[in-house]
């Protein structure tokens, strides 16, 4: 069904409508002018034929010996008479009247000074026959031609559109980890100004980008410099002092603090690697492959951790064009914060499986599960136990959104811990690849 909001529905609707017009208003205007022309010459040969019978007969009865009415009749369709009426005045008449199903033309004329008129008849059905097989043929070309007018309306409206749909389509392709300037040398001229300022925005955005980038990995790596030097001094400094000294405390809480004061740094510096990831190109790869060589890691770590890991991939084989850093970001983060909160000799299980609209993977722990009323996909945000600065979901997240996928942890039905999914829609990774 034609959408109201859609500029090529309208375009095609609107020119659709417009030619038809025109073409009815022609069809139709020289339908007309034809019929008339055809019934206004027959009218015209009537009255010539009834001013010659009037000027040169009198009375019927003389007609009738001088005129072979029978061939009138077979060449003309004519029959005429001469009758007297006192009561007649009109000086000419034409009507038309229907009779056994035929249609005659009756041409009436008044003699000049007399009561008497000529009255012609001429049988027009060939001639009204032919006029409605016209209108009829008029109908089915108008029919015809509307249905042409909607398929060149149509393929009209999609190639004017093409530039758009271009334009739409490397947008739908494109994030802030695949900017890439358009190429104008195949846009019409009137897109040029439109293909010139989103390059000028993509050059813009990338300027932003790189500049963030530098920002994050700069800061991280001019503080950790001076947390280094300061953590250093502490410890030869606690290493002269003895154990009942309280500036030993003192030192022990800085040092801590200088801890903590790393790891955020070490976040931010992570979080600056990542958007240089972004930047990555993506590559056609294996994704059950890729879990598969990276499930035996974690299964190696999990048993380092006296914890169980399982894997088991329902789907055989999954190609899609992937970014192989980003996605490692949200697959480790994911397997790593379910072995950190699953306790001790407890299981990790790592599942994949696809519906109508999605490749899905699933990460199930048997931990404490999770807080679903708070963003845990907010920056800086952690758990009493976790010992991070709480960018890990955040970047995950990040990654997320530069990919196009899906990622949620919401706790298990039978509250024995949460999981973790990935969510890689079907109609962007598979049927556009």
């Amino acid at each position: 069904m034609l959408s109201k909001r859609s500029l090529k529905d309208r375009f095609v609707i609107e020119l659709a409508v417009s030619m038809t017009a025109i073409l009815i208003f022609a069809i139709v205007l020289l339908s007309l002018y034809f019929s008339t022309t055809l019934l206004n010459n027959i009218k015209k040969e009537m009255h010539d034929h009834a001013l010659y019978v009037s000027t040169h007969y009198t009375t019927q009865q003389e007609y009738d010996e001088k005129v072979n009415k029978e061939l009138l009749s077979a060449l003309s369709n004519y029959r005429i008479f001469i009758l007297t009426d006192e009561n007649y005045n009109s000086q000419q008449k034409v009507s038309i009247v229907k009779r056994d199903k035929k249609t005659f033309f009756e041409f009436t004329k008044r003699y000049k000074d007399q009561n008497r008129y000529v009255k012609i008849e001429r049988n027009i059905s060939s001639e009204q026959n032919l006029i409605n097989t016209m209108y009829l043929i008029v109908l089915i070309m108008i029919a015809v031609a509307i249905v042409f007018i909607l398929y060149f309306a149509t393929i009209l409206s999609k190639k004017l559109m093409q530039p758009m749909q271009m334009l739409t389509h490397r947008f739908t392709n494109m994030n802030e980890s695949m900017l890439q300037h358009l190429d104008l040398k195949n846009l019409p001229i009137e897109f040029e100004k439109l293909g010139e300022s989103i390059n000028f925005l993509i050059t813009k955005i990338q300027t932003f980008i790189n500049y963030r980038k530098e920002l994050y990995v700069g800061t991280a790596h001019e503080l950790k410099t001076p947390l280094a030097v300061m953590r250093l001094k502490n410890q030869i400094t606690l290493m002269k002092y003895k154990k009942q000294d309280k500036i030993k405390e003192t030192l022990q809480q800085n040092i801590e603090s200088i801890d903590t004061l790393n790891s955020m740094i070490h976040n931010i510096l992570e979080y600056g690697r990542a958007e240089g990831a972004q930047f990555e190109q993506p590559q056609r790869i294996n994704l059950i492959r890729l879990m598969a060589q990276k499930a035996e890691e974690y299964e190696l770590l999990a048993q380092s951790q006296n914890r169980n890991f399982i894997y088991h991939f329902s789907v055989p084989d999954f190609r899609i064009n992937v970014q192989p850093l980003l996605f490692m970001q949200i697959f480790q983060n994911f397997i790593q914060n379910a072995l950190r909160f699953t306790p001790e000799n407890n299981l990790v299980s790592l599942d994949t499986r696809m519906d109508t609209e999605n490749f899905i993977i699933e990460i199930i722990d048997e931990g404490i599960g999770i807080d679903e009323s708070k963003d845990l996909f907010a920056p800086f945000l952690r758990s009493q136990e976790s010992t991070g600065a709480g960018l890990g979901l955040f970047l995950a997240q990040n990654a997320a959104q530069s990919m196009g996928v899906i990622i949620d942890i919401k706790n298990r039905e039978d509250e024995q811990g949460a999981i973790a999914s990935i969510r890689f829609p079907l109609n962007r990774f598979l049927l556009k690849d």
